[in-house]
């Protein structure tokens, strides 16, 4: 069943026949920071708007407090305030630059390798 579930039957089997470990992915944060110099950016830089912005997407509190300005607080009847906040988009605004930078040098480097065929 382990087979069907991946797509692909019997490649976990031969490859610890053959004493193959597992491939490991790199993780999004590590791809961006080797790309972004690349790019002609600060890796620093993008790898911190992308942890904001990933914790933003994942719903963790903190790029939440960072990237918003408070409306509003309303007491409950048990003590606890409910916050309203107002999402400041230009905070994403740099990752958002990043990427498109990124992704235009990776253009040009595709278009460059297609010509030198």
């Amino acid at each position: 069943m382990a087979g069907r579930a991946t797509g692909q039957p019997g490649q976990r089997a031969i490859a610890n026949h053959l004493a193959l470990a597992p491939l490991t992915a790199p993780r999004t944060h590590q791809i961006l920071l080797t790309a972004a110099p690349a790019a002609g950016l600060t890796a620093v830089k993008v790898g911190a708007a992308w942890r904001a912005a990933s914790g933003f997407a994942h719903g963790r509190y903190w790029p939440n407090l960072r990237a918003s300005q408070p409306r509003a607080a309303i007491p409950g009847a048990d003590g606890v305030h409910t916050v309203a906040l107002v999402i400041d988009e230009d905070q994403h605004r740099p990752l958002a630059e990043y990427c498109c930078i990124m992704l235009r040098r990776l253009q040009e480097r595709y278009h460059a390798r297609a010509q030198a065929r």
